[in-house]
C-alpha cells in the first residue's frame, strides 16, 4: 500500500470513530429527554390525584404536590423544559389548594369525620 493510502484509511477511521461518538451523544441526550417527560408525567399525575383527593375529602395531604414539583424540577433540569416547567406549577398549585383546604377556605370542600352536622 502506498502512503496516500494509508493517510485515507485512517481519515476515514477518524470519521467512522467520530460518527459513533456523535451518535452516542445524541443516544444520551434523548435518553435524558426521555427520562426527564417520564418523572414531569408521574409529577402531573400525582398533582391531579391529590387535588382529586382533596375534592373527595379523602386527603389533604401537601406530600403529593411536594414531590410532583421535585419532579418537575427533575425533569426541567433533564431537559423536558416544558413539561417541567408546568409540572412545577401543577405542584405548587396543589400545595397551595391543599393547604386551603386543609384550612376550611374552601366551603364546598369538606374533610371526611370534619364535618359539622346538626
Amino acid at each position: 500500500m502506498s502512503l496516500k493510502s494509508e493517510g485515507r484509511d485512517s481519515q476515514v477511521e477518524r470519521d467512522e470513530v467520530q460518527e459513533n461518538h456523535d451518535r452516542d451523544k445524541e443516544r444520551k441526550d434523548a435518553l435524558k429527554v426521555l427520562a426527564g417527560r417520564i418523572c414531569c408525567v408521574v409529577g402531573i399525575l400525582l398533582g391531579v390525584g391529590g387535588i382529586l383527593l382533596a375534592l373527595l375529602g379523602a386527603s389533604t395531604d401537601i406530600s403529593a404536590g411536594a414531590v410532583g414539583a421535585g419532579l418537575g424540577v427533575l425533569g426541567y433540569s433533564l431537559g423536558a423544559r416544558r413539561l417541567g416547567t408546568a409540572t412545577v406549577i401543577l405542584g405548587v398549585a396543589v400545595i397551595f389548594f391543599m393547604t386551603a383546604v386543609n384550612a376550611g377556605l374552601i366551603p364546598s370542600v369538606a374533610l371526611l369525620g370534619h364535618g359539622y352536622g346538626g
